[in-house]
């Protein structure tokens, strides 16, 4: 019953930060001072929200949900998919060498949980390419539920530099022309 109200106010606040950057979006596309002021933070603020939305595992709202805003303020959608991607594969990054650097605690207090993980990597070393562009692609939780158990498991983070790349573009690009036709729809 706790995990099901979580959920739902979880949902519910996802709901409402989503209907309040729509009417964010309208008033900055109907206000000269409030398009300045996002056009003077511009990209930066985009990959800083790219980066602070990927990271965050207790509200996991896409990044995409802000693209009204970026595009009120006349940023161009190509531009705000592509730093968004680059932003969201900052905080891949960081989330892998949390992974990786944890480690050795994990094996140490966790000793099942790491032997999980390394036969993971050991014995299934194809599958991960088509499984981290698949997650970090289609997947709408945070890449971190991925990274870390592989980052914990050893992978080397060079083989997943591209399926990430790829995979970031791919959803950003996809949650980003959605909410941006989901606007037009509304709006």
């Amino acid at each position: 019953m706790k995990n099901k109200l979580k959920f739902i106010l979880i949902t519910l606040l996802i709901l409402a930060i989503f209907v309040g950057v729509l009417f964010v979006a309208q008033d900055i596309s109907d206000n000269a001072k409030l398009q300045e002021l996002v056009a003077e933070f511009g990209y930066l603020g985009v990959l800083f929200i790219a980066i602070v939305a990927g990271l965050n595992t207790v509200v996991p709202l896409p990044a995409a949900t802000f693209v009204p805003i970026f595009t009120a303020a006349g940023l161009s959608i190509p531009l705000i998919v592509t730093t968004l991607a680059v932003g969201t594969f900052i905080a891949d990054v960081i989330s892998f060498v949390l992974g990786y650097t944890s480690r050795e605690l994990i094996k140490e207090k966790y000793p099942k949980l790491f032997k999980f993980f390394y036969n993971l990597q050991n014995n299934h070393k194809r599958l991960i390419f088509p499984v981290v562009i698949t997650y970090a692609a289609f997947v709408p939780f945070p890449n971190e539920a991925i990274l870390i158990p592989l980052g914990m498991s050893g992978v080397k983070f060079k083989n997943l530099i591209i399926p990430l790349i790829i995979g970031d573009i791919v959803h950003q690009a996809l949650l980003a022309y959605a909410v941006v036709s989901a606007f037009g729809l509304i709006i």
